[in-house]
């Protein structure tokens, strides 16, 4: 048998490791941490009303079949292991003039949308099966097999405007226009800079739907560890590897921040340039609260919007700033959890502000301007309404993930090479090492960690067939 190390328990490491050793493969992951799922983990507390839990993480799935689909390559049925619930609406968004718009069926028929996902849905459509699912050494073979099917769609990958330039020109209502913005903070980039063609991701929302898996979404990682372990994988917690050079394996998988990866784990290795040198995806600025008492207003998931929004961009990516007017997000996982996720009468809010990716970071004092902020908005939360608090700060990241900066998927994709041509997934000199996960190909978030894994695993079959 051959031999893989897996250095990191991400999303994107567990998916590798259950196919890997599917596959034939000696596997053994090493995990920093006490438990497997990187970001997407979960934390709990115990308070005088009871017990609250939050994920620390991502608090929804989209494209839920990229997830089947690694439990059927194991021989399982996805509904025997975790049970995903839809979410509708997904989403509220509010602003400081009254507005209220929740992302369900009313806001994805909206005439101007419908134009817009139809012009997404082409460049979707090219880019998955040639793209997003398959590994960037066969971009040219990949676009030749896919050339005429989607040829009418290429010029759409012609990287002429900005995101919010496209959305400007499609819809017409400001606040649909903002809320088709935001969804650059998919992957901690400036809708502004970002290129036009990740209008695939509110098609993508709009398509596969938004899930929250019964228990929390630390759930998912849980039962992909299960699944490896059944297919003879090995894991090693709180065992922290920092020199991917001298492992004893056949075969290296880092699941790390690849940025942190080239800069501090290969001091044997070089890329040849500087893996640092683009703009940064954001980091985040968390706040994880205990309420007891109850918000009718909110949903599952909540988006307060800054009355400036571009404002709110130069401060995190030209000023490297906390935006003094930040756009806030609340999840409130106990709506779709009662009486699990917080104590009858409570609920246990996950609060983030994008900040920029940088450490040091004075943070001081910014869960008030969070909570001003969000008077605005008529939700008034005092002292004596939190039972318990957890600050989370890019410094934070930086030490528990090893995300470098802080940041949370690597380079911003602000340009060409940095959304198209993401760090490669195998070491340019090196042939034996290879890299998995959100800040590698083919990006940031649950469902493309796993496509990361799975690409990875393949590449390393066809390179090292058992």
């Amino acid at each position: 048998m051959k031999s893989v190390a897996i250095v990191g328990a991400g999303i994107g490491g567990l998916s590798s490791a259950a196919r890997l050793a599917r596959m034939g493969y000696k596997v053994d992951v090493y995990e920093k941490n006490e438990c497997a799922g990187g970001k997407a983990s979960e934390k709990r507390s115990k308070t005088s009303a009871g017990t609250f839990r939050w994920d620390c993480g991502p608090s929804l799935v989209t494209m839920p079949h990229i997830l089947r689909d690694l439990f059927s390559f194991c021989g399982e049925q996805l509904e025997e292991h975790l049970v995903l619930k839809p979410l509708d609406p997904a989403c509220r968004y509010f602003w400081t003039d009254g507005t209220v718009i929740d992302e369900d069926e009313t806001l994805w028929k909206h005439p101007d949308v419908l134009a817009y996902l139809e012009y997404a849905k082409g460049l979707y459509e090219t880019s998955a099966p040639l793209y997003l699912e398959k590994a960037p050494r066969d971009w040219w073979k990949n676009l030749a097999q896919g050339l005429f099917s989607n040829i009418q769609h290429l010029p759409k990958f012609i990287p002429t405007q900005s995101l919010a330039g496209l959305n400007r020109s499609f819809l017409g209502d400001p606040y649909i226009c903002q809320i088709f913005d935001r969804f650059a903070t998919y992957n901690g980039s400036s809708p502004f800079k970002t290129l036009s063609t990740f209008s695939i991701i509110p098609y993508i929302e709009s398509t596969f739907g938004a899930w929250y898996p019964q228990g929390g979404v630390a759930r998912i990682p849980c039962e992909i560890e299960k699944l490896a372990r059944k297919e003879g994988a090995t894991f090693h917690f709180n065992t922290e590897i920092t020199d991917l050079c001298n492992l004893n394996a056949d075969i290296t998988l880092c699941n790390g921040d690849i940025i942190t990866a080239y800069r501090t784990w290969l001091p044997e290795c070089s890329t040849g340039k500087d893996i640092a040198e683009y703009d940064l995806s954001s980091s985040g600025y968390v706040m994880l609260l205990a309420v007891k008492k109850k918000f009718e207003r909110l949903l599952h998931h909540n988006i307060f919007f800054s009355d400036h929004y571009g404002r709110e961009f130069d401060d995190l990516f030209n000023n490297r700033s906390l935006p003094s007017e930040p756009t806030i997000y609340i999840a409130v996982t106990s709506k779709s959890a009662p009486g699990g996720d917080a104590p009858e009468g409570c609920e246990n809010w996950f609060v983030m502000v994008n900040s920029p990716a940088a450490i040091p970071f004075h943070t001081e004092d910014y869960d008030e301007v969070i909570f001003r902020r969000l008077e605005k908005f008529g939700i008034h939360l005092t002292q004596n309404d939190i039972l318990d608090r957890e600050i989370i700060t890019p410094a934070d990241f930086s030490k528990r993930h090893n995300a470098w900066q802080g940041s949370l998927y690597g380079w911003a994709s602000h340009s060409v090479p940095t959304a198209l041509f993401r760090p490669s997934m195998q070491h340019p000199y090196r042939q034996d090492l290879y890299f998995t996960g959100g800040t590698t190909h083919p990006g940031g978030g649950i469902p493309l960690a796993l496509l990361s894994g799975k690409i990875a695993s393949e590449i390393i079959r066809e390179d090292f067939p058992v």
